[in-house]
């Protein structure tokens, strides 16, 4: 009985470090470019996605299409667009995820645009938006993860005093739309939780993050890398080491 202890005992010892030892490292590639848009992310999804034959894309895109003024299309052109970025994963057999856009702080978002273009209240551009996503996964079979009803469960934004999206209580900034540290950390976490539910990360040893500012972590240390306090670079971490929680 001693001996079987002793065995047990070492195996728990050394599970861990093997397990750490065994896996191999999974490259995270930021391709989030400030202000995209869907149709941008289609001009260039063969260069910074298809090229790079990922075993993983993760799309969060939608911000652009739905809230600029600049930029806007109407929610089934955004479907539309949606459609053909999967359907060009699918093509190429990289498995999709797609993020739907994050929500906002409308009272920063007028300060920058005119509120009589968006028809309606920008949150419910947003869950119309989100809602089109999610139509487009369920027909596909592909994993969604909704990222505007996580955060409105968190009751986020709050203006001028959460911590999660950049306002001017926490970072001087009138901004209402990206993230801070704090939030690429509760972002990275939540699609995290997805992909460990859906795949065995141990087989996968590439994975593009593709999208707008969002993914590229504009403000943050290491913007446009999988460096620093962007979300592809807090994934990066959580995949690669697991067993190190800051």
């Amino acid at each position: 009985m001693h001996c079987i202890i002793n065995i047990l005992f070492s195996l728990f010892l050394v599970m861990p470090f093997n397990y750490l030892y065994s896996q191999s490292f999974t490259e995270i590639i930021n391709r989030g470019i400030p202000g995209n848009s869907s149709g941008q992310l289609l001009e260039r999804i063969h260069k910074d996605v298809i090229n790079e034959q990922p075993d993983m894309v993760i799309i969060l895109v939608g911000t652009n299409d739905l809230l600029n003024t600049q930029k806007l299309v109407s929610v089934e052109t955004f479907k539309q667009n949606i459609n053909l970025l999967t359907d060009s994963c699918i093509e190429h057999h990289i498995p999709v995820v797609l993020v739907s856009p994050p929500t906002v702080d409308p009272i920063y978002l007028y300060q920058r645009h005119d509120s009589v273009k968006f028809g309606i209240s920008p949150i419910k551009k947003l869950e119309q938006g989100r809602d089109a996503m999610k139509q487009v996964c369920k027909e596909k079979n592909i994993p969604f993860v909704d990222l505007l009803s996580f955060l409105q469960y968190l009751n986020i934004p709050r203006h001028n005093s959460d911590d999660i999206i950049i306002n001017l209580k926490n970072s001087n900034a009138v901004d209402g739309v990206h993230f801070t540290k704090k939030g690429n950390e509760l972002l990275a976490n939540y699609i995290y939780c997805h992909l460990l539910a859906i795949f065995d990360l141990s087989k996968i040893k590439k994975i593009v993050c593709f999208g707008d500012s969002i993914t590229n972590g504009v403000y943050m240390e290491g913007a446009g890398t999988s460096e620093g306090d962007t979300y592809p670079a807090v994934l990066k971490r959580l995949i690669n080491y697991p067993y190190n929680r800051e």
